[in-house]
Formats: C-alpha cells, structure tokens, sequence
C-alpha cells in the first residue's frame, strides 16, 4: 500500500445529503452556498429546504435568534446591525456586533416595523417623512421583495414621526400565508395584507378604544395573533386580534400583577414581551422601579400564568443611573432579560445601549453584560435566522 495519502470521495445520493444539509444552522448553510451551483441552488433557491430546515431548528428548539438594530448617524444613511450568541459568557463588546448590508440596488434609508420567522418588514425612509414603499426582507439570506402599496390613506399616517399606527406581522401556519398589519385608531381600520393573494384589504372595527396606542415597537405576535395591553380603566387588559379569522378578543392578565398600588401613586404599567420560546409574556412595573414577568403558559388560561421572575432597578444602580427611558427586548425562561436604555428622555430615537439582566429566582439581579453605541439606533427588534422567503 503506498505510503502516500489516499483521498477518498463518498457520492452520496441527493436525498441523503440534504437530509443532513437541513440539521445544520443558517449561518453554516450559507457558507457552504459556496460548495458548488448545486448546494448554492438547494439552499438559496430550494423554498421546500427552506421550509424544512427552519420546520426542524423549530421542532427542536435549535432556532437561532438575533437582535436587529437599525443605526443611525447624522448625514450617513440608516444602516443594520445584528447581535447574536445571546446566552453566551461574553456579551458585550464589538465582537458579538455584525454589520448587515442591504442589496446594492437599495440606496434610500430603511426603518424596521416588525419581524416573523426571519422576515423582516421594512419601510422606506426619506429624511424626516416616510413613503408608501414597504418590503420583506431576510437578513440572513439577503431575500429582497416590494410589498405592494396600500391605499393613500393609511400611508398617509406614516407620514412622520407622530406616527400612530401601530403594527403586527404574523405567520397564519394553517394557510402557510404571512399578514402584516397596520391597526388606525383615528377611523377604526385595519389594513391587512396577505402574501397568499398579495393584496390589502381594510376591515372597519368600532369602538376604536379596542385599538393599541403606538410606542415605536411592533406588536407582540404569539399563537396566531398580535397582542398589546391597554392600561386603561377600570382596569388593564391584553387585547388580541387573530391574524386567521380578523377578529378582536380579550385575555385574562394574571391577578397578581394587577394588585393595586398605594392611593399616592400611580399605577402600574403593564405592557406585552417577547419571550424568546414564543408564548405570550407581559411585564408588570411599579413606580418604585420593581418589575415582575409573566408567561401564560397555556394559551387563553387564566390560571396558567406563571411568575417568570423579577427584578428592581434598586438593586442595579450602575445600569439604571442614567437610564431616563428603558424597556426589555427579550425574555427568556430561564431569567434573562435584555433591556434596550435611552440616556436622553428627549430623543426616544437615541438608544445608546443594551444590557443583559440575568435573575435567578430570589437571587439579586446581576448584570451579566452590555453593549455600548457610539451613535443612535432606531429600533431594536428579535429575529430568526432561517432561509424562508415568501
């Protein structure tokens, strides 16, 4: 036997090696497009490995979720920016930063809406005012696709930085079907698109109280539908509206986190989360600076809310000192949380940076990392790293 190496080639039929191709994570995947036209073909091209691949990571929780900035300087075009590895030792530096780069036809700012299995909504920005040119966009695979524009009127509300309207994005599995949309309190509609048959529709809903009030960030969407809370009287509530059959109901908020505070304060602000396994999450803060999570574990019952786990930003001086503004980002169930901090109260579109919060039961909250900006993002939302396009 010579003494020289012998390099041996297995030809593996197609079926096999796909079906090892789709175990492997996005980032892996999209090196190896590189491989030869045919792997580049099945996993930039392929829409059923695509469904597979993100099926599987799904089934077996190994989806890999990202935090997606849009950063802003003066005089430089709107850029992306993504953060990943969330549970690892080190957060924090520039080490965990990737900058994202759009397809060189697109010259023009872009602004994040909203997010769902990796697909993310953007629209088209110019200067202080925002136009009716809407896409889809992965940034993983860099899939790029126009939304069709929906009628001038809702546009027109997009119109500036008082914007009003709030957002949701969603996948309805039954219909394989994504539908964002786009909630107006000002006449009661919902403006509705569908990538089943690419067009909008508008529903008229009254009374317009069941509306969300717009806080910059989109809706939380979890089990078919999008949720958000009215802090309203008599008391709070979460709202949903099904993304499959169009319609507006209520869900019970967990009893203890509405226990009322002392007559001399205010009461306390509860909001929706996203909790990184998908179920539906809210936050409950006081005036004191205390706050407590929640998940429902079983969707739609009242006494499966669970309390996650809580904190109070007494008990982190060195995060919370100069921090005017600030709300979570990511929830996790074992007691994580990633909370985005404005240093300006005047510029909410100022972030400066993001801080992880780990919470072990009745353990004091310990700071476990955070990551400074030397320029303002936009927005901060969650995504997935898949390979789907619509």
């Amino acid at each position: 036997m010579s003494k020289k190496a012998r390099v041996v080639v297995f030809d593996l039929p197609e079926d096999v090696v796909v079906n090892i191709l789709c175990r492997l994570p996005v980032k892996s995947l999209i090196r190896f497009t590189c491989v030869s036209k045919r792997w580049r073909s099945i996993i930039i091209s392929d829409s059923q490995f695509a469904t597979s691949t993100f099926q599987l990571a799904s089934q077996t929780t190994t989806l890999r979720q990202r935090l997606l900035l849009s950063c802003d300087r003066d005089y430089i075009p709107c850029r992306f920016q993504c953060i990943g590895d969330l549970d690892m030792p080190c957060f924090g530096g520039s080490s965990l930063v990737q900058s994202l780069t759009l397809p060189p036809e697109v010259k023009t700012e872009r602004v994040m809406l909203a997010s769902c299995n990796g697909l993310v909504v953007l629209v088209e920005r110019l200067e202080s005012i925002y136009t009716n040119n809407l896409f889809f966009w992965n940034p993983s695979t860099g899939f790029y696709r126009k939304i069709p524009s929906p009628e001038n009127s809702m546009m027109t509300k997009l119109g500036s930085y008082t914007w009003s309207v709030s957002c949701g994005f969603g996948n309805v599995m039954a219909a394989d079907e994504y539908k964002l949309v786009f909630f107006d309190p000002s006449d009661s509609a919902v403006h509705i698109f569908s990538t089943r048959d690419s067009k909008w529709k508008v529903i008229k809903f009254a009374p317009h109280s069941l509306f969300p009030e717009h806080d910059g960030r989109p809706l939380l969407v979890s089990n078919g539908a999008c949720h958000w809370v009215s802090n309203g009287v008599p008391e709070p509530a979460v709202y949903a509206f099904d993304l499959k059959g169009e319609e507006f109901r209520q869900l019970p908020l967990p009893l203890l986190a509405l226990m009322p505070e002392p007559d001399f304060l205010p009461a306390k602000q509860i909001a929706t989360q996203v909790l990184r396994e998908g179920c539906l999450c809210v936050s409950s803060r006081n005036w004191h600076g205390n706050v407590e999570f929640w998940e429902m574990k079983e969707y739609g019952v009242p006494e499966s809310w669970v309390k996650l786990f809580h904190f109070s930003v007494q008990d982190l001086p060195d995060v919370f000192a100069s921090a005017n503004v600030w709300f979570p980002v990511l929830v996790t169930e074992c007691g994580t949380v990633v909370i985005s901090i404005f240093s300006d109260i005047f510029s909410l579109y100022g972030n400066r940076e993001l801080v992880r919060i780990k919470c072990q039961r009745d353990e004091k909250p310990v700071c476990s990392g955070r990551i400074g900006f030397m320029y303002k993002f936009a927005m901060t939302i969650i995504y997935d790293e898949t390979l789907l396009s619509v």
